[in-house]
């Protein structure tokens, strides 16, 4: 990287004075010729002179190779600040390629809340949502009321016939005044003599 300075160093080589004046160097390191020599160096077009005399070349050749290198340099300095800048130096800017993408900056403070914005149409219609799992069984019910008593039901078949009891005791005899008979319940057939139990089967 370089800088530029402000001014060139060197001084210009002469400037033009009064005619007939002998040159002299100022104060400001600037040397001042005669009008006449002034206007002489203006017109020169042709350096031939200098390599046709081999004096005056052979005098002057470091010095015609020395400005050869400056006007070498100062042509490519030329192209190269015309081809970056243009020529115009108030518009005059140059823009390389794209340089790579920066990291990402620190997060900045969050900044304050905005105002409320304005309330937005109403969306359309949602799709209705899967059914819900079953709830929970509810607790049991208080104990009801006791009902009323029914009404008598119908009388039941007869039942099966109990099984023969045992024989009782015989009785004492007695003179007794009774009847003699003899009759069947279900399958005991009971026989009775003056008035008193015989036999039952």
């Amino acid at each position: 990287m370089a800088s530029i300075n402000d001014n060139i160093r060197g001084k210009k080589l002469f400037k033009e004075g009064s005619s007939g004046a002998r040159a002299t160097k100022g104060s400001d390191g600037e040397f001042t010729v005669s009008k006449e020599i002034s206007d002489d160096l203006a017109a020169l077009t042709d350096i031939s002179d200098v390599f046709n005399d081999n004096g005056l070349y052979q005098t002057n050749r470091y010095l015609i190779k020395q400005l050869e290198d400056v006007r070498a340099d100062v042509e490519e300095l030329h192209a190269f600040i015309k081809d970056a800048f243009g020529k115009d130096s108030s518009s005059a800017a140059s823009q390389g390629s794209k340089g790579n993408t920066g990291a990402t900056g620190p997060t900045g403070p969050k900044g304050s809340t905005g105002s409320t914005g304005p309330q937005g149409s109403a969306g359309a219609k949602g799709d209705t949502g899967a059914a819900g799992s079953n709830g929970t069984n509810g607790s049991d019910g208080a104990k009801g009321d006791k009902g009323d008593t029914g009404s008598t039901g119908p009388q039941g078949a007869t039942g099966a016939t109990g099984p023969q009891g045992a024989t009782g005791a015989a009785g004492s005899n007695a003179s007794v005044s009774g009847a003699t008979t003899s009759f069947a319940i279900g399958k005991v057939t009971y026989t009775f003599k003056n008035g008193l139990l015989d036999t039952a089967k």
